[in-house]
């Protein structure tokens, strides 16, 4: 993860060798050739992702906003719109905050959520799951 001159962070992601990219998929050698340089995905990119995949979950109605107290945001990775995220390389580590829908098996949904979320991340992103936490904070 890198910091941009305006504060924000950006996960950069190595890309493959020069001649793998011209090389179809089964003649790929990582060895050789040149890199293409790195691909950087802002980090609310990462959170669209993984939001848009949550909500797309039946039974999920939408992300929880966070509501404790100021001093806990100074402690820890605050979730956005309901999305906490760390970084480390090139895996994650996602903390969902949900609303349930009443009457569904919330076990199951938040099952459902982090096997949407992994495949998500892992084919948009190109990213390693390291844990995906859901926390369902209510039903409405």
């Amino acid at each position: 993860m890198d910091s941009e001159h305006n504060g924000s962070a950006r996960l950069s992601v190595p890309t493959r060798p020069l001649a793998a990219a011209a090389a179809g998929p089964a003649e790929r050698d990582d060895s050789q050739g040149e890199q293409l340089g790195s691909v950087r995905i802002a980090r609310r990119v990462l959170r669209t992702v993984v939001e848009r995949a949550a909500l797309g979950v039946p039974g999920v109605v939408h992300m929880a906003n966070g509501g404790e107290s100021w001093w806990r945001r100074l402690t820890r990775d605050w979730p956005e719109h309901g999305v906490g995220l760390s970084l480390h390389g090139v895996s994650v580590r996602l903390a969902l905050y949900l609303i349930a829908e009443p009457g569904v098996n919330l076990v199951d949904v938040g099952t459902a959520v982090q096997e949407a979320v992994g495949a998500a991340v892992e084919r948009i992103l190109g990213l390693e799951i390291g844990e995906i936490n859901v926390y369902i904070q209510d039903v409405a």
